[in-house]
């Protein structure tokens, strides 16, 4: 027997110990336990809700199995709009409006609110079989599209072995019926940093011209000066009410902006008490002079990243009162410094900020595929994602040529 595509509405449905029997990532976002807090904590929608959250976020995790067993799980979700995922198809859906379609509701294969390049399925089986295993995912969400009037799927930020298995470049080895093409490839432009077997922030810094390495140095010493003081915490140390400290910093961020961010308070505490080891909490303190005239430390600002055995990802940023450079502070120098300090090779910091590149963030090529059912529109976008990819490989290479590294590493 062929395998099957079946849909299931909560990663409840599988169970901890049947998810982890199958992962062999330790990516923080494909974790059992960060997927359900997500569901059990109120950001997305999930049927064990006694009230209907009408967040836009459905889950529908795509189960590969045969008859005897489960093969391979992905994180897919319907949405009702395009919030929360980084890379933007508002146009599409405008276009698809002022021709009377319907762009939503659509199928996303991604990870909720985090723009972020990882695995997109989780499975035991060998590299060939993955690849086999997300094209029968692929080919289950486009039937599933077709037989309920999805406009399409789409995979955001996946890792280089699911572009490489969704590509138009892969051939198809599949052993269910073939009914689509393949995706469509995008791509998009992050800046990340890389550890180039640095020993310290000051060796870091000998790799910068002279005048850019002097403005780092620079913002840093302008901080403690005026003050400020950084404690990096991990697992354990944070407690829960430092996380309500960061939170209250998180959403006063967003409500400047008259925004609210998409994550909930009991979200992050949950995260706290089910996997505390792959959290990292920068917080700045600043001296204050209190009653008697006497010193204490107020904390002004938190930023809260996630880390597996390789990797670094800046997440959650957010402060009581602006000041000067705090955010490079906090969500750029503490987070090199920390990878430095632990080996980790790769620091991936957040979306958008050209700002990154002065402080030694390389743009990094992102990717995303896409299925689209209307073929003509499916043609039209093609043709746009050509075009779009020149400007982005462009845009890509002029950041390169910014960089604040000097020649050859000489002066």
């Amino acid at each position: 027997m062929a395998n099957t595509v079946r849909f299931i509405n909560s990663i409840h449905q599988v169970g901890q110990k049947q998810w982890c029997a199958l992962s062999t990532t330790d990516n923080p976002f494909l974790r059992f336990e960060f997927l359900a807090a997500l569901e059990d904590c109120l950001c997305i929608d999930s049927p064990t809700q006694s009230r209907a959250l009408n967040s836009g976020w459905i889950p529908s995790y795509a189960l590969l199995e045969n008859q005897v067993q489960i093969l391979a799980i992905a994180p897919v979700f319907q949405k009702l709009h395009s919030y929360g995922e980084y890379v933007f198809d508002w146009g599409w859906a405008d276009a698809y409006q002022q021709h009377g379609l319907k762009y939503y509701p659509k199928l996303v294969w991604a990870i909720p609110f985090t723009p972020s390049t990882g695995p997109r399925m989780i499975s035991q089986g060998n590299n060939q079989q993955q690849l086999m295993y997300h094209q029968q995912i692929a080919e289950g969400l486009s039937a599933y599209c077709r037989q309920n009037d999805f406009s399409g799927w789409h995979c955001l930020f996946p890792n280089s072995l699911a572009r490489q298995a969704l590509s138009q470049d892969t051939p198809i080895q599949i052993s269910i019926k073939r009914s689509v093409s393949h995706s469509m490839s995008r791509t998009s432009c992050q800046f990340h940093w890389f550890n180039d077997n640095f020993t310290d922030f000051p060796h870091y810094l000998e790799k910068f011209t002279s005048r850019k390495r002097k403005n780092i140095k620079k913002e840093r010493s302008k901080l403690l000066e005026s003050g400020f003081s950084f404690i990096k915490k991990v697992g354990n140390d944070i407690s829960p009410s430092d996380i309500e400290n960061f939170y209250h910093c998180y959403q006063l961020t967003y409500a400047k902006r008259n925004m609210r961010g998409y994550l909930t308070l009991e979200f992050f505490l949950q995260l706290l008490q089910t996997m505390p080891e792959q959290l990292l909490l920068v917080q700045a303190s600043i001296s204050e002079e209190g009653k008697s005239n006497k010193q204490h430390t107020k904390v002004v600002a938190n930023a809260l990243y996630f880390k597996d055995s390789d990797n670094l990802y800046g997440r959650y940023w957010g402060c009581l009162e602006e000041f000067d450079s705090l955010h490079f502070e906090c969500c750029y120098y503490q987070g090199i410094e920390y990878c430095i300090e632990h080996d980790l090779s790769h620091f991936d910091p957040g979306t958008q900020g050209e700002h990154k590149i002065s402080r030694g963030f390389e743009a990094t090529i992102c990717h995303s595929q896409h299925w689209i059912a209307h073929p003509e529109f499916s043609q039209a976008i093609d043709n746009f994602l050509t075009e779009e990819k020149l400007d982005i490989q462009n845009y890509a290479a002029q950041a390169a040529e910014q960089l604040p590294f000097r020649a050859n590493c000489n002066d």
